[in-house]
C-alpha cells in the first residue's frame, strides 16, 4: 500500500503549509499516528495503515495554529492527490481515509471503526493545548476510558520516530 514510506514522509513534509508548529505540526502528527496505532488491537476492524496515514496528513495542510475550519477538507484534498502515487489505497479505504481527514475538527463522532480511532488519536493528544479529553466525544470504548485519557496525557513531547510508528504498523498487520 505504501511503497516508500520514508519518501511519503518527505513528500508531505515538503509540501506541508504548517508542518512546523508546535501545536499542530509534525510531532503532533507522530502522536496521533501513535496513540491510534496503540489502541488499533481494542479496536476490532480498525486499519493501521489508514490510522497512520491519517496521523500524518490530518493536520499537514493547516494555515495557522488558530481557528482553520477548512484543514481538514485541504488535508482530504491532498490525501486524494497522494493515492496512486506515494500510496496506493483501493477506492473504498481511500473514502475511508479522505472522509476521516475531512471530518476531523467538526465535532463528530463515527461508529465506523477506522475512523473513530483516527478521531480519537487526535482527540486524546488535546492535552497539548491545555485542553482535557472528554470521554463524550470519543468514539471508540478503549478512548472513554479514564485511564487512557490520563495517560494521553503523557504522550506530548514523546519523540517516537516515523521508522518505529512504521514498524508498529507492520506488527499490527502481521498481527
Amino acid at each position: 500500500m505504501i511503497p516508500d514510506v520514508d519518501n511519503l514522509i518527505k513528500t508531505v513534509l515538503t509540501v506541508s503549509t504548517f508542518g512546523h508548529s508546535h501545536l499542530h505540526g509534525e510531532s503532533h502528527w507522530k502522536c496521533v499516528a501513535w496513540t491510534g496505532l496503540k489502541l488499533a488491537p481494542e479496536v476490532p476492524g480498525s486499519d493501521p495503515v489508514l490510522v497512520f496515514l491519517f496521523g500524518l496528513l490530518h493536520d499537514s495542510m493547516r494555515l495557522h495554529d488558530g481557528h482553520d475550519a477548512q484543514h481538514g477538507r485541504r488535508a482530504g484534498v491532498f490525501a486524494r492527490s497522494l493515492n496512486g502515487t506515494a500510496f496506493h489505497l483501493p477506492a473504498e479505504k481511500m473514502s475511508l481515509l479522505a472522509f476521516a481527514c475531512d471530518a476531523h475538527a467538526d465535532g463528530g463522532i463515527s461508529a465506523e471503526p477506522t475512523v473513530g480511532l483516527c478521531w480519537d488519536a487526535d482527540r486524546l493528544n488535546l492535552w497539548r493545548v491545555g485542553a482535557k479529553p472528554s470521554p463524550v466525544f470519543m468514539s471508540t470504548e478503549p478512548a472513554r476510558r479514564r485511564e487512557i485519557i490520563q495517560n494521553a496525557s503523557k504522550l506530548e513531547g514523546q519523540h517516537v520516530s516515523w521508522g518505529r510508528i512504521w514498524r508498529e504498523v507492520e506488527l499490527l498487520l502481521a498481527g
